[in-house]
């Protein structure tokens, strides 16, 4: 997307556009002092960012990295990420669109984004907006009504500035035309694979050359270091010493009602008949015919589910009698749900899915509803006792870790009565605990030298601290003891640059004049064949993106690429074969479609080069604290 930008920034056209929003918001005075804050960790213009809005922002990206990752971010991760630095970054952007916005006089009022979000399906109820379903929706996304109404509002109004800006958009029809050609122009190309796997068996390895290859390699076959720990450990140990008064758990309830809103249920059966997407008009009337048949004897007072039993496709629902047991909003396919959610209890209906046709019997109905400080309160207490014994944990960890540091040893503390433990010598491969269930443990622990005391750490629970004790390096491997092994990795890698100089060879005689046919019978290798296909439309082939990015580049003009492809341990040579344009009835039916995707990027390109205008003339101040 980058380069994307880059490249199409140099467009004139694009290039006047900037300059003339530059005009337009240098008139506005966008950029001019908005007012001091205090406890800001950035100023941008002296208008604050607090740190609330950055931990704000921070929590939702590491939530979302979490989610994405099993629970457990890896160690070096957020900095390697940079992670803080973005979200500064962008904490720094969304301000400077606001003092844009504000100054050119646009504004999202309260009532606007109330407006929107009654607007979204994902929190209506047969069809109409459901307060309750909506707390319920953002309450499992982790999000708080005022977080994301906030969010709204940003979104919001970056979409106001983008349409102001967009009166200095169009495309162009040279440029439209030329966008279609370049989407929809058919090319079909030829590829020969040198695979490292089939030059395996043509390397030669002699000792010398092994022997080399191990001295440059040899930290490769190092064995695993070896550890031994002194450590103790505070454990989040409820006990019986907590109680939780009442008001805290009534406060506690009052400030998280969302999460207690239990949204509407409903229990339905259905009879099934699938219709299949190549199934002709027959057989579809045939199986319509079928539904109402079985809909009308229903009416007419036969047995529900012996009709399921007897006549259901869906056979999962069919052995309980088309029971589909209680469900919500978002369970099932929109007909089905959409139908089911307009019944009262005892309807019945037919309606058409994309699996066929389904005969609906309304159950039962369990409204909405907001469950009682009674019915939650273990849950509640639960949920305070966790905080709680946490804190007493951290206390007792922080007042222990002063004193090691006082006493200056584990061992001067464990004598005034601290509870040290021990583990034997271990490696990385088969760790003891408290590592093995705690990985925060192991990351840190184990990244100390011999005799270095770990800062406190927080385990899943418990809070820890651990000295080294011992750290054995492993000893220098020798060739004689890991020579299988090196043997094998030389031979793959000398495989890899013998597949990568016979492809560069084959690509040099090819622009030499030689035909990938006739090169590629040399080596008794088969040329293959791409399908026809465009840029927008791939055809479904499984080709690897490379492959195909470098394919659909080659032209008559140019035939062969510059480099040979690299696609893991396979490289490949592409020739150009043939190329079709598209027709004018092609570009009749996609021009709409093309302007529209033109103008989304120039519309990202002015937003993006108008964002870096601004923040080149803002004044940005980081707290040095932070």
């Amino acid at each position: 997307m980058l380069d994307l930008l880059r490249r199409k920034a140099q467009s004139t056209v694009i290039q006047v556009i900037i300059v003339a929003i530059i005009l337009v918001f240098v008139f506005w005075g966008v950029g001019t002092n908005q007012g001091g804050g205090t406890n800001a960790i950035a100023t941008v213009n002296d208008e604050p960012i607090t740190y609330t809005d950055y931990q704000r922002s921070y929590d939702q990206q590491i939530n979302q990295l979490r989610s994405q990752m099993g629970g457990n971010i890896p160690a070096g991760l957020l900095e390697t990420l940079g992670l803080k630095e973005q979200i500064l970054e962008s904490l720094v952007q969304k301000a400077l669109v606001g003092q844009a916005a504000r100054e050119a006089g646009l504004a999202v009022s309260d009532i606007e984004v109330r407006d929107k979000i009654k607007e979204m399906e994902a929190f209506k109820s047969n069809g109409v907006f459901d307060v309750g379903w909506y707390k319920q929706v953002l309450a499992g996304n982790r999000m708080s009504a005022t977080d994301f109404e906030l969010s709204m509002k940003s979104d919001m109004l970056t979409a106001k500035v983008m349409d102001h800006l967009n009166r200095f958009g169009g495309v162009a029809d040279s440029e439209l035309k030329d966008r279609f050609f370049y989407d929809y122009g058919e090319k079909q190309f030829s590829y020969v694979s040198f695979a490292a796997a089939d030059f395996e068996k043509k390397v030669e390895v002699t000792d010398d050359e092994l022997a080399a290859f191990f001295e440059e390699t040899k930290d490769n076959y190092l064995g695993d270091p070896q550890f031994m720990m002194k450590y103790v450990l505070f454990p989040f140990d409820d006990s019986g010493k907590v109680k939780i008064p009442e008001e805290k758990i009534l406060d506690y309830f009052d400030k998280h009602k969302d999460e207690y809103v239990v949204p509407e249920q409903r229990r339905a059966k259905h009879i099934l008949l699938k219709v299949a997407e190549g199934d002709g008009d027959d057989a579809v009337t045939d199986k319509l015919k079928k539904a109402e048949g079985l809909l009308k004897q229903v009416r007419e007072g036969a047995d529900f589910a012996g009709l399921a039993r007897l006549n259901s496709e869906d056979t999962g629902s069919a052995v309980r009698g088309g029971d589909l047991g209680f469900f919500g909003r978002g369970q099932m396919v929109p007909p089905f749900e959409d139908a089911v959610f307009g019944m009262n209890e005892g309807d019945l209906t037919l309606v058409r899915s994309k699996f066929g046709f389904h005969v609906i019997k309304l159950e039962k109905i369990n409204p909405l509803m907001v469950r009682t400080v009674d019915e939650v309160r273990e849950a509640i207490i639960a949920r305070i006792k966790t905080g709680e014994v946490k804190n007493l944990a951290f206390e007792q960890a922080e007042g222990a870790y002063q004193k090691i540091i006082l006493s200056g040893s584990l061992e001067k503390y464990a004598e005034s009565g601290g509870k040290l433990k021990e583990t034997a010598l271990f490696t990385r491969k088969n760790v003891p605990e408290p590592f093995k269930s705690n990985p925060q443990f192991q990351g840190a622990a184990l990244a100390l030298n011999q005799g270095e005391l770990s800062s406190l750490l927080e385990g899943n629970k418990s809070y820890g601290i651990f000295y080294a004790q011992e750290v054995r390096e492993p000893a220098p491997p020798v060739l004689d003891k890991v020579k299988k092994k090196v043997r094998t990795d030389f031979v793959k890698q000398r495989a890899q640059e013998m597949a990568r100089e016979a492809a560069d060879a084959m690509l040099v005689a090819l622009g030499e004049g030689a035909s990938i046919v006739d090169e590629a019978a040399k080596q008794q290798l088969e040329v293959e064949e791409s399908p026809l296909m465009t840029r927008a439309d791939k055809g479904g082939s499984r080709l690897a993106p490379a492959l195909l990015e470098s394919g659909l580049e080659l032209s008559g003009l140019a035939p062969f690429p510059d480099t040979i492809i690299t696609v893991g341990n396979e490289y490949y040579v592409t020739a150009f074969r043939a190329e079709n344009d598209p027709s004018e009835l092609k570009f009749e039916e996609k021009k709409d479609e093309v302007r529209q995707k033109i103008d989304d990027e120039n519309r990202n390109i002015v937003l993006a080069s108008w964002i870096a205008y601004l923040r080149d003339r803002a004044e940005v101040e980081v707290s040095p604290g932070f």
